[in-house]
């Protein structure tokens, strides 16, 4: 007996039956790696510049560092290579301590030719290491940074940094005016002249004594002479208000 169950069977027995192989196609295998070594290029490249960065850094510090070490005897101010070697390598010391990743801090001297002279500076080399993290996968797992720097004393300024011209010539200053320096003193002062006066109060008084006065009294001759210089006097004028 041949019902829906027994065909349905049947047809599950012949798809067990059937090829489940594939292939993938080359398109998809090339994109993929172009994928991952465009990651690797902006993972790995970026810690290569910043490697590259620490170490120019570091062998930058230690270079001035040496180049502190000023031999004051000498008119020029040249280097002490012995002064300048100890501190350049005392700061590549204390910086591999504290940094595991720079492997490589060596400080040396070295000659320069200046328009002033011959005079030494300091070189230092530094390298810096760091794991890589995608470029393992094409056996390239460390990557190296390194950076060089120099430095020495100078007691002035030969030519501009830049290595520009200076269009514009210093600024002229010319020569004082011959004569007296002129005087921000004013020209003339205001003078204020003070006539004497007889206060108010006291020429009240005194006309309150003259109403009050006896008429059969006499009066001593001391005080007329004092009434008299009284008498040539004004009295002060009252005060205008809001003046002290």
């Amino acid at each position: 007996m041949t019902g829906p169950a027994s065909m349905v069977g049947a047809g599950w027995r012949r798809g067990w039956g059937r090829d489940e192989g594939g292939s993938i196609s080359p398109f998809v295998v090339i994109v993929s790696l172009a994928i991952i070594m465009l990651a690797a290029l902006v993972i790995d490249g970026g810690r290569q510049l910043n490697g590259k960065g620490r170490a120019i850094a570091y062998a930058q510090e230690a270079a001035r560092a040496g180049a502190q070490a000023v031999d004051v005897t000498d008119p020029r101010l040249d280097l002490d290579v012995g002064l300048a070697l100890r501190a350049a390598g005392e700061f590549c010391a204390q910086a591999r301590a504290a940094d595991a990743q720079l492997v490589v801090c060596r400080p040396n001297i070295t000659t320069i030719n200046d328009p002033a002279g011959t005079f030494r500076a300091v070189t230092v080399t530094a390298e810096v290491e760091s794991d890589a993290i995608l470029l393992g996968i094409i056996g390239r797992s460390i990557l190296r940074s390194s950076g060089t720097a120099l430095a020495r004393p100078v007691s002035g300024i030969s030519e501009a940094d830049s290595g520009k011209v200076s269009t514009m010539g210093p600024p002229s200053v010319g020569p004082p005016s011959p004569g007296a320096p002129p005087s921000t003193a004013p020209t003339s002062v205001p003078t204020e002249t003070m006539e004497p006066c007889i206060p108010r109060d006291e020429d009240e008084d005194a006309d309150e004594d003259a109403d009050g006065e006896d008429p059969g009294e006499g009066d001593d001759d001391g005080d007329d002479a004092d009434g008299d210089d009284d008498d040539d006097l004004e009295v002060c004028p009252e005060p205008e208000p809001g003046s002290d």
